[in-house]
């Protein structure tokens, strides 16, 4: 067995689902270069248990040598025996059948399996292991054996690409353990390009290790650009047969496919069978999902491919770009065909381009990573058309680089004032964060096609979105949404449903921001977009939604997701990290959710937000507050955190819940009830919080009628809209009207009686009733620095959460551990829970 590389990270997931997949005769560990299969097997064989039982079973390591894989046998007899010569099958089910306790054997780097004799070899093992042996295939492709008759029957498990890939705290761990500390942005970048693969990543820390700009590594053409390359080169291209490494050449100047694509650029006629092909080989070729056909090259092969083929056939590139924008200019987008244009050094096509289709390419200006080849400008326009400067200047919105905007928007000639310009106007505006002088520039164009009316009403939405007037951004998104489908606008038709996503999120209408973000995403496969900043935004809003109907797993996948698109837009990534705090606090999980907020904060350095995020930011971190006690702190965020006029009914709930704990039932009555019943102008999401406040509050105050009131209200809403994560909060005071009020109402919720069942690990800022146990009661600074106590602060930390001194919180810690008979922190934890405290 090989030895782990340096500075290997353990992986617990990995390790346990490789646990859970070798209870199958037929382990499949299938992953291109340098994915780690053999660190994650190794690190899994040196901790080994099979399910519960005790007996540790034996662990045999053989790695294969002959190409066709005829030797894999021989080895396998070698390794269950005490002889080494080559039997026949029958001695190796012999040896099989002698084992007296389990034996797993692994067999690493299993190039192929094509000797006839091999495979069937093999496959009457799996059938014959009968529980003695489990074997484990490491290999770049999966062999030629009946895979999809094990998959039936249940005989084979699988571990490919998505579960060995680095996670972004993965990625952090393995840059940690080269000396590399990176600010979030950076982090962010590398996981995006690098998308988890581990060599990728350790190539990365190599290179950045010492560098005194450590973020200027992935794209400098340095150190990283050239291990990465020598890699992939050596690894994956030249081992491949002439023809595939071919085709691969010619494919890479896009690094998005399908198969006519591949068709027009290659001039071949079987497009679909190649790119199986390729992704049967593992490639570094993936299928998006969806209908729409298209694959995509991981973004660090696609650069090296792209490299290898300016190295290797220079006088073709210009031409594989013309056929390319050829395509898209018929089947595709067009913006593709115009950065196509642009990259073959076809002026004249690109410009036409443009002008035939600028709505559809400025309404899509946040479009890709800027993992690609970038075009480059004519050393001289003296005779280059006057609009040439603005197709550059698409290229450069693209990729969000505002400083390269702006520059080719100054050279460019011709009549300013005329719909084209001020379209890129109000795009540069939008990219530099001035949603109302987009509105202004947009109020100028005389829009009289479908396209140009499309693009007007989709910007005047996105800036009253992110200016945070929610009822004023709804029609004209969707009226673009209608008008960019009708026009074909492909661009336009993801960023319109894209941002009403977001938008019927932010208003608590979840069953129509579902709806609108799967057909953003099924549009953008349909079209082959896959790296679209929208589509961050979408996932984000998706996140939302699936938090609150507490389907908490699928949330946290589309954030990790929707952060590999979030490189360079500080918005996306603030409104992350407000979602999954939300997530980690309706886990329970307090202190874990403020360093989420307190994390993004500091990696925000002072940017500028939208209204709407920086609204957002500070009143869920208030929400958090309360959670602790903080009650003084949650309401300097609610008064000073951002726009007041954004979100008040989210800032009444937050004021009624402080109301609640310091006992003013009735203020707390008084502030929820104004946004207690459904109104255009307040999203549901407080509505239904509001109403659950206003029935607590009635509580408090005996008053029957206002608790079956906001109760009823409520429990409308969350079965129309599947609402769950304002009950679960709320914890053991909602479970207690759900379980004593509901049964009371005129008409039966069953969501109630499974509420009522539920279990929060919440208690919603009260302290839930035990109290009354305790000889001593917690003060209420006392409760706050014990709901801290439940997260992996320390003392430090508490004390600077809560501005005071680190002797002022030792002394609350002392008081909490000696009032709750504790010797230690975990200990005070649940005996706190035992008491309801928590």
């Amino acid at each position: 067995m090989p030895d782990l590389p340096p500075g290997y990270v353990m992986r617990e997931r990995v390790v346990a689902q490789l646990d859970a997949a070798v209870r199958s005769p037929l382990t499949l560990v299938t992953a291109p270069a340098g994915w780690g299969k053999t660190a994650a097997l190794v690190a899994w064989a040196r901790t080994v248990r099979i399910g519960d039982s005790a007996e540790t079973p034996v662990v045999r390591w053989v790695t294969s040598h002959s190409e066709s894989g005829a030797d894999v046998p021989g080895q396998l007899l070698g390794a269950l025996s005490t002889h080494q010569e080559k039997s026949d099958g029958d001695d190796l089910l012999r040896a099989v059948d002698s084992l007296q306790q389990p034996h797993v054997v692994v067999v690493d780097d299993v190039r192929e399996i094509s000797d006839p004799d091999a495979l069937a070899e093999l496959e009457a093992l799996v059938r014959h292991g009968m529980g003695r042996l489990r074997l484990v295939l490491s290999c770049r492709r999966d062999p030629s054996l009946p895979l999809y008759r094990w998959r039936v029957n249940g005989s084979l498990a699988e571990m490919r690409t998505n579960d060995l890939s680095l996670t972004i705290s993965e990625t952090a761990q393995l840059l940690a353990a080269h000396d590399v500390v990176l600010p979030s942005a950076t982090l962010y970048a590398l996981h995006s390009i690098t998308e988890g693969w581990p060599a990728g990543v350790r190539l990365a820390a190599m290179a950045m290790r010492g560098h005194p700009e450590p973020e200027r590594v992935l794209d400098d053409g340095g150190a990283f650009s050239t291990a990465v390359g020598d890699f992939l080169t050596g690894e994956v291209i030249d081992p491949l047969p002439a023809e595939t490494r071919r085709l691969l050449l010619e494919t890479a100047i896009a690094p998005r496919l399908n198969a006519g694509l591949v068709e027009a650029i290659t001039g071949r006629d079987d497009g679909a069978r190649v790119l199986a092909e390729l992704k049967g080989s593992n490639a570094f070729l993936t299928r998006n999902a969806g209908p729409g056909g298209w694959y995509r090259f991981h973004p660090l092969f696609a650069r090296t491919l792209h490299a290898e083929l300016l190295r290797r056939s220079p006088e073709r590139v210009s031409d594989l770009h013309r056929r390319a924008a050829a395509w898209h200019n018929t089947y595709g987008i067009p913006a593709e065909a115009m950065r196509h244009a642009l990259l073959a050094e076809d002026w004249s096509g690109a410009v036409e381009t443009l002008e035939r289709s600028w709505p559809d390419i400025v309404g899509g200006v946040r479009f890709d990573r800027p993992h690609e080849a970038a075009p480059h400008a004519p050393a001289s326009e003296e005779n280059t058309d006057p609009r040439l400067p603005l197709a550059f200047a698409a290229e450069r919105l693209r990729v969000g680089d505002l400083e390269g905007t702006r520059d080719f928007l100054r050279r460019c000639g011709g009549d300013r004032t005329e719909p084209m310009f001020r379209a890129f106007t109000a795009a540069e505006a939008w990219l530099a964060g001035d949603p109302r002088k987009m509105i202004s520039e947009m109020s100028e164009i005389s829009a009289n096609t479908d396209e140009s009316r499309a693009l007007t009403l989709l910007d005047e939405g996105e800036a009253r979105l992110r200016l945070g007037e929610l009822g004023a951004a709804g029609a004209p998104l969707h009226g673009a949404l209608v008008l960019a489908q009708r026009a074909g606008m492909a661009q336009a038709q993801v960023c319109a449903a894209s941002q009403l996503a977001v938008l019927e999120s932010l208003r608590g209408r979840l069953r129509a921001a579902a709806r609108l973000g799967r057909q953003a995403l099924v549009t953008a496969d349909r079209f082959g977009i896959t790296d679209a900043t929208d589509l961050g935004w979408v996932r984000m809003a998706l996140a939302g939604v699936y938090g609150e109907w507490d389907r908490i797993s699928e949330a946290d996948r589309l954030l990790d997701e929707a952060l590999d698109l979030a490189a360079g837009d500080p918005d996306l990534l603030v409104s992350i990290a407000t979602v999954r705090a939300k997530l980690r606090h309706g886990s329970g999980r307090l202190a874990a959710a403020l360093e989420v907020l307190h994390t993004a904060r500091r990696e925000l350095g002072g940017a500028p937000l939208a209204p709407t995020v920086e609204r957002s930011l500070a009143l869920t971190e208030a929400e958090l507050r309360i959670s602790g006690g903080d009650l003084g702190a949650a309401r300097r965020l609610v008064a000073t955190g951002g726009d007041p006029d954004v979100f008040p009914g989210w800032a009444a709930c937050v004021d009624a819940s402080a109301a609640l704990i310091e006992g003013k039932a009735a203020a707390a009555a008084t502030t929820a009830a104004q946004f207690a019943t459904p109104s255009v102008d307040n999203a549901l999401t407080w509505t239904v919080q509001a109403a659950i406040l206003t029935s607590l509050a009635g509580r408090a105050l005996g008053d029957r009628n206002r608790v079956l009131r906001g109760l009823e209200v409520a429990l409308d809403i969350a079965e129309e809209e599947s609402f769950r994560r304002p009950f679960l909060v709320g914890g053991h005071p909602v479970r207690d009207l759900l379980a004593n009020f509901a049964p009371l109402l005129p008409v039966y919720h069953p969501l109630a009686a499974e509420l009522a069942a539920g279990s929060s690990p919440l208690a919603g800022g009260s302290r839930g009733g035990g109290d009354g146990n305790l000889v001593e009661p917690l003060t209420e600074r006392e409760l706050t620095v014990l709901r801290y106590l439940q997260g992996t602060m320390s003392n430090l930390e508490i004390a600077s959460t809560l501005y005071v001194s680190v002797n002022t919180v030792k002394t609350h810690v002392k008081n909490i551990y000696r009032k709750l008979h504790a010797g230690r922190r975990r200990e005070a934890v649940e005996r706190a829970r035992e008491l309801r405290l928590l």
